[in-house]
């Protein structure tokens, strides 16, 4: 079992977990859970364990390995649990493991030939839905704003409190990836614990904060004496504030000083190291002054200091009075979240749920209305009453109604019934399963939504309005039309498209000054909105290819370069001349045809060529600055060694096409003053010319709308596809060929066999 050691920090309210009764009930139920979704052993790839053993073992051997992650003991036995070897894939194709710190790390290519042998393996067994899953930290955070509110959503970043999630099939809702560690379970506490006191403020808690000389923290030279805490050199007296809910919060400093030198002691107001303002402190010791400043503060944990920033000392000073400048703090106090005149949005839901009645009886109300919000299924009355009972006892039967409901809201959000999607697991000798209603009302809105149900799917699941397909068709394309379907943007097409991470992408700021976060930031959310407008417009999925409107903010325009972000501007395009899939595309210095070349074929056509064998020398980084050789040249001769002809004479001649369209977007018709030249042949002597010349490629392959359907497909039921499902996909390809518009991808999708029940398709030979 996985051992749960609860903390809350002293500033918030009262945590509503101290009944150790509860705590081994969670505990358990947890265990229980994940027992049921750790996947079977499987053999370790053998040519692996070279590279394990040498770049690894040391770190992960014995009782004191990091992460808990014994590798020496999966080694000698030869075998480790399918959701281990998943996260070692996923280190190792992010090549963050071992550390970049390390002085010997594997090769590209060995790290390739690693991945590819897991692929290998796990491959196989992809096709197997995963009994338990756990939300992931996009379904986490948009079940919060939807069931708390946005109000809720925007005071605590979820995003900010759960670690990311690993990837499995290219995508964040994979099953198999879905596990939960222990470390998950002790964050999903600490997060109800800030959440609940976000939604519901304490009336036991004053809203006024008082931090004693005593309780400050000092990294300076000093002592505590005249009732306040002292610095005799320069420094800062700190506490740590929990702030509850984003908003201004008033700071009170009380200080004194013992003045020397020509100048008045000064100290400053520091937030989180970040200097607010600083005054002057004439007041001395026997009557402190109270010095005030408002800030605004996001909920989350900030360190508030009073830093002494003159210090002045003259050991030769006749007057020993005025020898040695000090400052010194009586007190902290803090105010707020200020100008709060009303309720939050969930309290005042949640006092018209519970209605009339004892506290207890308004509990339960809200218990089985938010309950089955977040459960996605109706609650019995045992269960509410249980979670109504468990809260009271927490906080006390006398405890104020605000300390009750945030205690109920707790132990909703650690409840394994919330934080992991459970599906009924198969009979003995069964290898297919309908969904019940609420299974399958909870696949739509995570498939659509990346939520919970809203009120009108889950009236239809309990209508039993679902198991018809008119009903179903008639939900999608309501839910299809409603803003939270944007997720199948932000999460979807970005991770297919692969520029989810962009605002990672690490490039070379002297080449591109202009590139920052922000820039980075309108780059994705330009193709997010081309992807939007072909959901909820009803554009034609090849819009992504085709389109002749840009998306591009004002700075995305201004970097491209362009005057108007209407339709036929000159710089409008599809997703093949995005800045967003350019720079996700690019080595740090420099475009990759190789990786360009790659991307088309992996994307959006679904034929990625296998990895390199290992061994096989990357291109250099940088091939300017002087190279004898142009980057067409240097490939060229790549491509004479037989080990890597037959990949790169399909990536290479795509990804020059590319080349005038540099790392970071724009357009460039020269590079170290000669030409670009981004015509080239194809293999069967195709000529190509630029983008508009791939594009008029793409525009007779049928492999696009197969690629978008498997992917879709991949993301919707959480896990790969199998030889069986094979005939769905090509089913789906083909509407999709035919009526063009992606309702009718999402209609075959949910519609699908695959989508309504449980498959076991290791025994199954039909989707």
């Amino acid at each position: 079992m996985a051992h749960c050691s609860l903390r809350f920090p002293s500033e918030r309210p009262s945590a509503p977990w101290g009944s150790e009764m509860r705590r081994v009930f969670v505990c358990v139920a947890f265990a229980v859970l994940l027992n049921a979704s750790v996947g079977a052993d499987v053999v370790i790839p053998a040519g692996i364990k070279p590279l394990l053993e040498a770049h690894c073992v040391d770190c992960h051997e014995g009782a004191s390995a990091k992460g808990a992650l014994d590798l020496s003991a999966a080694l000698a036995k030869g075998e480790v649990s399918e959701s281990i070897l998943r996260s070692l894939r996923t280190r190792l194709s992010k090549r963050d493991m071992p550390p970049a710190d390390e002085l010997i790390r594997p090769s590209d290519g060995e790290y390739t030939h690693a991945v590819a042998l897991i692929d290998a393996v796990i491959a196989p067994r992809a096709s197997e839905v995963a009994l338990v899953r756990r939300l992931n930290r996009a379904q986490y955070a948009n079940a919060i704003r939807d069931v708390l509110g946005a109000e809720c959503g925007r005071a605590i970043d979820a995003r900010e409190l759960l670690p990311a999630d690993e990837i499995g099939e290219g995508f964040d809702t994979t099953g198999d990836t879905l596990v939960l560690p222990a470390l998950l379970v002790e964050k999903y506490f600490d997060a109800a614990d800030r959440i609940a006191s976000a939604c519901v403020l304490a009336e036991s808690l004053s809203k006024r904060r008082h931090f004693g000389a005593e309780k400050l923290a000092s990294n300076g030279q000093g002592g505590a004496y005249d009732g306040a805490a002292w610095l005799a050199t320069s420094g800062d007296l700190s506490a740590e504030l929990e702030a509850i809910r984003s908003g201004s919060y008033r700071i009170e400093i009380e200080a004194c000083a013992q003045q020397a030198g020509d100048e008045v002691a000064r100290m400053a107001f520091v937030i989180d190291g970040k200097t607010l303002t600083t005054v002057d402190v004439p007041q001395h010791a026997s009557a402190p002054g109270k010095f005030v400043q408002e800030v605004e503060l996001t909920a989350g944990t900030h360190r508030i200091s009073a830093r002494f920033v003159n210090d002045f000392y003259a050991p030769n000073e006749p007057d020993s009075s005025r020898r040695d400048r000090n400052l010194g703090v009586v007190a902290i106090a803090v105010e707020g979240p200020l100008g709060l005149t009303a309720d939050s949005e969930f309290e005042t839901r949640a006092a018209t749920i519970a209605g009339e009645g004892s506290n207890l009886t308004r509990l339960r109300r809200v218990a089985a209305t938010v309950g089955e919000e977040l459960f996605r299924r109706p609650l019995s009355k045992t269960e509410s009453d249980a979670l109504s009972n468990t809260a009271r006892e927490a906080v006390g039967k006398t405890a104020p109604w605000s300390d009750q409901l945030r205690a109920l809201l707790t132990a909703l959000l650690v409840d394994p019934r919330f934080l992991l999607r459970v599906e009924m697991p198969f009979l003995k000798g069964e290898t297919k399963r309908t969904l019940t209603s609420d299974e399958l009302a909870s696949r739509l809105s995570f498939f659509l939504w990346s939520s919970v149900p809203d009120a009108e799917l889950r009236r239809a699941a309990k209508a039993g309005e679902l198991a018809d397909e008119a009903n179903i068709r008639a939900q999608t394309r309501r839910m299809l039309m409603d803003s939270r379907a944007n997720s199948l943007s932000t999460r979807f097409a970005t991770q297919w498209l692969g520029i989810d991470a962009l605002e990672l992408k690490q490039i070379d700021p002297l080449r591109y000054p202009n590139v920052d976060v922000a820039l980075l930031v309108s780059m994705r959310q330009e193709t997010e909105q081309l992807f939007d407008d072909v959901v909820r417009a009803a554009l034609p999925v090849r819009a992504l290819l085709t389109s002749r409107t840009t998306h591009a903010d004002a700075r995305l325009a201004r970097h491209y370069g362009i005057e108007t972000t209407t339709i036929n501007s000159a710089r409008a395009s599809g997703v093949l001349g995005h800045a967003s899939v350019l720079m996700a595309t690019s080595n740090p210095t420099r475009t990759s045809p190789v990786k360009r070349g790659k991307w088309v074929l992996q994307a959006l056509l679904d034929d990625a060529p296998p990895p390199p064998p290992p061994g096989v020398p990357q291109l250099p980084e940088n091939v300017e600055g002087g190279a004898s050789v142009s980057m067409r040249e240097m490939m060229a001769a790549h491509r004479a060694n037989p080990d890597c002809a037959s990949c790169h004479v399909r990536m290479d001649a795509i990804g020059l096409a590319f080349e005038k369209l540099d790392v970071d977007g724009r357009l460039r018709e020269t590079l170290q003053g000669a030409a670009i030249d981004d015509s080239t042949v194809l293999a069967d002597g195709t000529l190509l010319t630029g983008t508009r010349g791939v594009e008029e490629l793409l525009a007779k392959d049928a492999r696009f709308e197969r690629s978008l359907a498997r992917h879709l497909l991949v993301y919707a039921l959480g896990r790969g596809t199998a030889d069986a499902d094979d005939p769905l996909v090509e089913r789906l390809a083909a509407s999709l060929r035919t009526h063009g518009d992606f309702a009718t991808l999402v209609d075959g999708i949910v519609l699908s066999d695959a989508f309504r029940t449980r498959n076991d398709l290791r025994k199954s030979s039909s989707p």
